[in-house]
């Protein structure tokens, strides 16, 4: 045996011990960097369920509007037989409405009709059994989907009229009008709004972390820094890099897109004419491409620029490229319009104005808005990651010295830099601690949210399905308000000390009672003005109060929605989440966080706003109070209200009500909130007064909102 070798046997098990040592040192630190778990685990969990629910939601709304509206359908022809007798047919469909059209092509092709059927006597047609059928055209516009609803619940109805030979009365045939170019158009205004979106991100994803992290990670920032150039104009010049090479990531995309359709659709035609790409259109949609890529690319650096490796600014940025994509792709698949408030989300307005300029209805006006918008929020973005990189002491951080949320913030927002003290250290010195009661962390606070979605996801909402009140009960009692219970045994402290319950002042609950009272009905005008709900929806709530059997006790269902959300619900988002992230953040962040999780976890899309809204409310009072139980108050109270109109019919007797009624209790509502307002500002206490000692707050009034 030559020197320097091993048995076969020994060198296998040494090169297995070597394999198995390298695994579990890699797995070990893996498993210790919290970004990467959060990424891998609670990602999947949270975020994925929470799209596909918010897709499902919006989809579930278009459709049922859909179904819910009228086709309008105008009747046309010369056989006066079959004219009324078609007439009389779509006149007893509950969702056709017959109108009288003098040029019926003129009034589908401006949208005043739906679709409209033409029958011509001098035409029969035969059956493939030999009978004579009246030939009936359907006219529709396959660029409009109220068009193609229309022509389908009509030709629907010809197709069932069956004579006693049971041979079809009409064979019906159907031709759109709308020309090829812009059914080209329609077609690609399904995908390239997506495309732009979705690809000008993933042009700036890696030449963000690259310019940031990169340089970090090979060590050329610091000579970079060194350089007598202004910081602001350092990151302006990579945000504009990276801007030039996400903006040719989506132009190359949404001219490869549109030769891959036009050929596709070619091929499909077997060799025939196939769509005919509108390239005026085509070309004219990526104005929204270069305010696209400015936008991505400024968010992305000023992300990225957080992280210290290449590693984290991956884990950083891949929630942030999903939070972002998944409005615009909501707003393409929901087919909603350009106006209002989708004018200036960012992302979902450049998705929506995509779209109608491939569809050529697009404004000069709302262009110029979204552009504006979309150019805003970029610069926003590119004068955080310039005040970001003003820190000397957040360039400079390590491994060993890590850069946290909190520095992060308090440079980009509030220009302070937050130091932390060392060994050898004297000029910043911490306070001593005093012996208060425990407090949860951002960190808890975050996990428990985690875990409470993951489980209303998985389990909660198919207990619901399966029995309402049981489901609901469960979810609430064991579910909610048993992550409570939980959380406050592991860390050997009592559910009292962690949800802050503690006795507030009179005034406090007055105010409360004022608030819930009012709040429902201001933010049900707002919701109604801003995102109205779907109809069905609406029926859907009322049969969750009521059941059309009735036979649900009322103070069973006040127990049920009203009571115990206000318990359950109160001591986990106003309890351990709240009080978590307000260690974290400063009140008004932390309140409008908890608001936001607070809607999410309701899980509709549809209600999201009013109970993100709702819920800021809550954690205000719970903050300016320094006591959950005002929040608990408002929260069954405003259930209480609605559970009440809705199980009594009478939210449906006010939709008759006269308009200066309306008014007029608007009104008293608007009234009776900011009378409640005020009397929480005026017997609660300061919000630097912290949650944790709930038994004897200090009376320091030196911050408030």
């Amino acid at each position: 045996m030559k020197a320097g070798r091993h048995p076969t046997s020994r060198t296998v098990t040494w090169r297995l011990r070597d394999v198995l040592t390298i695994f579990r040192k890699e797995l070990r630190e893996t498993l210790r960097d919290r970004r990467t778990l959060a990424v891998m685990i609670l990602f999947p969990l949270v975020v994925y369920p929470l799209v596909s629910l918010a897709m499902a939601e919006v989809m579930a709304g278009k459709q049922a509007q859909q179904d819910a509206r009228h086709s309008r359908v105008a009747i046309v022809g010369t056989a006066s037989n079959d004219l009324a007798a078609i007439r009389s047919l779509l006149q007893k469909s509950a969702d056709v409405d017959v109108l009288a059209s003098v040029d019926p092509r003129r009034d589908l092709r401006e949208q005043r009709i739906d679709a409209y059927v033409e029958v011509n006597a001098a035409e029969p047609s035969t059956t493939h059994s030999g009978i004579k059928a009246q030939a009936v055209r359907v006219w529709f516009d396959e660029t409009h989907e109220s068009s193609e609803k229309a022509h389908g619940r009509v030709e629907g109805l010809l197709a069932a009229v069956l004579p006693p030979a049971c041979s079809h009365t009409y064979a019906v045939a159907s031709t759109s009008i709308a020309p090829k170019a812009q059914v080209g158009g329609y077609v690609l205004s399904k995908i390239i709004p997506m495309i732009v979106v979705l690809m000008t991100m993933l042009g700036a994803f890696y030449p963000a972390i690259d310019i940031t992290a990169g340089e970090r990670e090979r060590g050329t920032l610091e000579t970079l820094l060194s350089s007598p150039v202004h910081r602001f104009d350092l990151m302006a010049g990579k945000v504009l890099a990276v801007t030039v090479l996400s903006a040719l990531t989506g132009v190359l995309n949404i001219a490869s897109m549109s030769l891959t359709v036009a050929e596709g659709a070619k091929m499909a035609a077997g060799g025939g004419q196939g769509l005919i790409i509108p390239w005026t259109k085509t070309l004219a949609t990526l104005l929204t491409v270069v305010p696209a890529a400015f936008l991505w690319a400024s968010v992305m650096v000023a992300v990225g620029a957080l992280a210290r490796t290449f590693k984290e600014a991956q884990n950083l940025l891949t929630p942030v490229y999903f939070l972002c994509f998944t409005p615009a792709l909501i707003a393409s698949l929901a087919d909603f319009p350009l106006t209002g408030v989708a004018m200036v989300v960012p992302g979902t307005n450049l998705t929506l104005l995509a779209r109608d300029l491939m569809t050529g209805e697009a404004t000069v006006v709302h262009g110029v808005v979204v552009l504006l918008t979309t150019l805003g929020f970029g610069a926003i973005a590119l004068s955080f990651a310039a005040r970001l990189y003003d820190s000397e002491r957040l360039l400079a951080s390590s491994d060993g010295d890590p850069l946290d949320l909190k520095a992060w913030l308090a440079q980009l927002v509030f220009r302070r830099d937050i130091r932390r003290p060392t060994d050898d250290d004297t000029s910043v010195t911490a306070p001593p601690r005093s012996a208060t009661p425990f407090v949860p962390t951002a960190e808890h606070a975050l996990a428990i949210f985690a875990v409470a979605f993951v489980l209303w996801f998985f389990a909660f909402a198919w207990l619901q399905r399966w029995r309402l009140i049981p489901g609901l009960l469960i979810s609430q009692w064991v579910g909610f308000l048993g992550l409570v219970v939980a959380y406050a045994r592991v860390n050997r402290t009592t559910v009292v000390d962690v949800v802050a319950f503690r006795r507030p002042r009179t005034s406090a609950l007055v105010g409360a009672g004022l608030l819930g009272l009012s709040a429902w009905v201001v933010l049900g005008v707002l919701t109604d003005k801003i995102l109205p709900p779907p109809p069905s929806l609406v029926d859907a709530m009322r049969k969750l109060i009521r059941p059309p059997d009735g036979h649900r006790p009322y103070l069973l269902t006040l127990f049920a929605l009203a009571v115990t959300p206000a318990i359950c619900e109160e001591a986990l988002f106003r309890g351990v989440i709240l009080r978590g992230l307000r260690q974290r953040f400063r009140p008004l962040s932390a309140c409008l966080i908890t608001g936001l999780l607070f809607g999410v976890l309701h899980g509709d899309v549809w209600r999201l706003l009013p109970t993100t809204l709702l819920g800021t409310l809550l954690s205000w009072v719970a903050l300016r109070t320094a006591s959950i139980v005002p929040s608990m108050l408002i929260h069954t109270v405003n259930n209480g209200a609605l559970v009440t109109l809705g199980y009594f019919g009478w939210d449906q007797a006010t939709e008759n009500l006269p308009a200066t009624v309306n008014v007029l209790v608007l009104t008293c509502a608007a009234f009776a909130l900011v009378g409640g307002v005020l009397l929480i500002l005026r017997s609660g206490q300061s919000f630097s007064v912290s949650l944790a000692d709930n038994r004897n707050p200090p009376p320091d009034d030196s911050q408030h909102i």
